[in-house]
């Protein structure tokens, strides 16, 4: 059974990879056991905001979009301009290492990974384009 939504209006994100982070805090290991990993791989990888509405009806949040691929289309252009390559690459190995790993592993992997990431270019960028209300100019992934 569906309960109503209290409070519509309240957003919550998972802002890492548009500040050039990485998942922290064991998001990585927590959120897919709680709304399964493409969901979960939704969120962090996009950092997008998501209202009310939506995380009540993912269980956090379950999304239908219409037309379908104008929505694909408007989610995968959200990712080139605002998320780090980077981070979403590191946020994706950790996700998919989490999964079988436990609680204390994730949060320590975690702990070390936030902090190699202040010492990169994208973690400055991304800080630096918030405050500055524009778009982050991260840098593309190296094709190694």
């Amino acid at each position: 059974m569906r309960h109503p939504v209290r409070h519509p209006g309240r957003k919550l994100v998972t802002a890492f990879v548009r500040r050039g982070l990485i998942a922290e805090y064991g998001i990585s290991w927590l959120l897919p056991r709680l709304i399964g990993t493409g969901r979960a791989l939704d969120l962090l990888l996009s950092g997008r905001i998501v209202k009310g509405h939506e995380a009540h009806d993912l269980g956090l949040v379950d999304f239908l979009a219409e037309p379908v691929l104008d929505a694909a289309v408007s989610y995968a252009a959200d990712l080139v301009t605002h998320c780090s390559p980077s981070s979403m690459q590191v946020i994706k190995e950790q996700v998919y290492r989490d999964l079988d790993r436990s609680f204390e592993a994730a949060v320590a992997d975690a702990d070390r990974l936030m902090l190699d990431s202040f010492r990169y270019p994208d973690a400055a960028e991304g800080v630096k384009s918030h405050l500055e209300g524009r778009p982050p100019a991260f840098r593309p992934l190296d094709p190694r």
